[in-house]
Formats: C-alpha cells, structure tokens, sequence
C-alpha cells in the first residue's frame, strides 16, 4: 500500500507530479487554506505532509494527532510557523527548505535598499497620479534621494543570505560591517550592535526570530542612531518594533524603511503600523516575495519532494 502525502498548498505541477508517482497524494489544486479547526484531523489521517509558511502548526495541532503522521516537510527557510518541540514529542520529523532561495531573498534586500534610498514608492505614486507633469518642479529639492555607492551597510545576522548580500552590496561600492554573536566572516569587518547602528547608513536585518532576536530594533535601539540609516527587513517581521519604526520615522532618526515582511503579517496585515503609515513616510514594502523566484520555489518544492521514502 502506497503512503499517503498532504500538500497543504498548492505547488509546482512537476514537483506535484513525482510525488503523485510513488505515493497517494491529496492535492489542493484551488489553493484554498485548511481551516485551523479542521487541520489536524485531516493530517491525521497521512503519514507525510507538504506544509506552507502560512500553516500554523502549534501545540494545540500535535496533540490532536495519533501518531499516524511521520513528517512534515516545510517549504521555507526556517520553522517559525512549526512547533518543533512538540513534532519531536511526537515523533515527527521536520524538515525545511534551506539555500533554496538565498539569492532571491539578497535580491528582494537589494532591491528595498534602493528603492528606499532612491525614494522609489514615492517616485511611483507621483507617475500614478500624474500630477508630477503639472507640478512646477523645484530641482533642488525634488526627489531628491542617497546614493548607496561608498555608504556604510551594517548587517544584523551573518548566515547564508545575509553573506550574499554582502557580497552584492560590496558590488555597489558600500563597506559592510556585521554583527553576529555566533558566525564569523574573515571577508568583513565584525562589530558589536551598538557601534553597527551608530556608524551604518543601511541597517539590514537576516536573523531568526528567538528571545534574543525578537525586536532587535526597537526604540532603545534606535535612539543610538547618528546618520538617518535606511532600514531593511526580509527576514521575519517581529525582528522589528513597527510601531518604534514609525516614531523613528516621524522624528527623523531614519530616513527611510523598506521591508518584504511585517509584524502583523500572519495575524492581520492591515493592523501593521507600517502598512498604516505607508503613504506617509518613505516606506517600501512588498509582499513577502523575497523567496518567489521560479527557480528558487522549484528548488524548495523538489527538495520537499525528496524528503518522502516509499
């Protein structure tokens, strides 16, 4: 008797395809989410599963299953949405989808750098409108955005995206420091948090979310700031405190935040200080596509695929 395999979501044809070779597969080819309520018990009933970052496997879900399930690959970089203590409790192995997407992710921080440093939404919402062509333009001032060339980029977390982005901005001519109590990086220069956010003029975070993480950007942090830096979040959104953002926004301790993920996101994302302000403040955001490449997803959804044993 084949195994039974969930994918939660909806994924690439030809990764859907392999598994469908080997296994008894459920599909979920309209992409529509499992209800919270009805999860579990239909996991339960499958000895692997394909999950998203938008499954919320908490607590509450592994105690209500009867040790059916065996694993659970996850498609994404880390285990945030995944309670990896209780799937161990369990008996379950979980797996994730790492240096799948290390160059789309240093792409999509690229590119919010520059966009937030050339004042690119602002610039967008003007064409937009149209009102630019009527506008009496005052060259001395309009538009006026930073170049990045010879600027100072301070890292907050040294592991595989954070390395290429280095190494992609070290491109445009900017010296890069990094702070990481744990990596090291012979290529650049390491400092300790304070100095890296009093001397950065682009602050751009690549960390996991834990005790030490959570809100490493807040308002104590930010009052240590000496030249307005340009903020970057592609990692996780509670790495940043939005609502500190917007004070340090207001108060012009930075000059500008761009982001792919926010605080809310998994909640609500319309309650996110950052989604609320955006059209106030020089804020760049997108919607969490730092790992949407062609290339990178089938990467992720093969390796998924290859986690699964007849």
């Amino acid at each position: 008797m084949k195994k039974k395999i969930l994918i939660t979501r909806k994924i690439m044809d030809s990764a859907e395809e392999r598994l469908k070779s080997n296994f008894d597969v459920l599909l979920n080819e309209k992409d529509i989410p499992i209800k919270n309520e009805d999860f579990a018990k239909i996991a339960d009933q499958y000895d692997g599963m394909i999950c998203s970052g938008w499954d919320k496997l908490d607590k509450n879900f592994f105690n209500q299953l009867n040790n059916k399930l065996q694993i659970i690959a996850g498609i994404g970089i880390g285990y945030d949405n995944i309670d990896v203590e209780s799937a161990k409790n369990k008996k379950i192995i979980v797996t994730n989808s790492p240096n799948k997407s290390n160059d789309a992710v240093a792409e999509v921080t690229i590119f919010l750098l520059i966009g937030a440093a050339r004042k690119a939404y602002e610039g967008i919402k003007m064409v937009k409108s149209d009102k630019w062509k009527e506008k009496k333009i005052d060259w001395t001032d309009f538009m006026l955005g930073q170049s990045i060339s010879n600027k100072t980029l301070g890292i907050i977390g040294m592991g595989r995206i954070g390395r290429v982005v280095a190494k992609r901005a070290k491109a445009f001519g900017m010296k890069v420091f990094y702070y990481d109590p744990l990596k090291q990086d012979k290529k650049f220069k390491k400092t300790n948090l304070k100095k890296l956010i009093e001397i950065s003029d682009v602050i751009s975070i690549h960390a996991h979310v834990n005790e030490q993480t959570k809100y490493i950007i807040n308002k104590k942090n930010l009052k240590l700031t000496k030249k307005k830096p340009i903020i970057i979040n592609t990692s996780r959104g509670e790495l940043v405190k939005e609502d500190d953002i917007i004070w340090a926004l207001k108060n012009k301790l930075i000059s500008g935040y761009g982001a792919d993920v926010v605080e809310k996101e998994f909640i609500d994302i319309r309650k996110s200080p950052i989604i609320k302000n955006i059209n106030d403040y020089n804020i760049i955001v997108t919607p969490h596509i730092g790992g949407m490449t062609y290339q990178g997803q089938l990467r992720a959804y093969n390796y998924a695929v290859d986690k699964f044993k007849k």
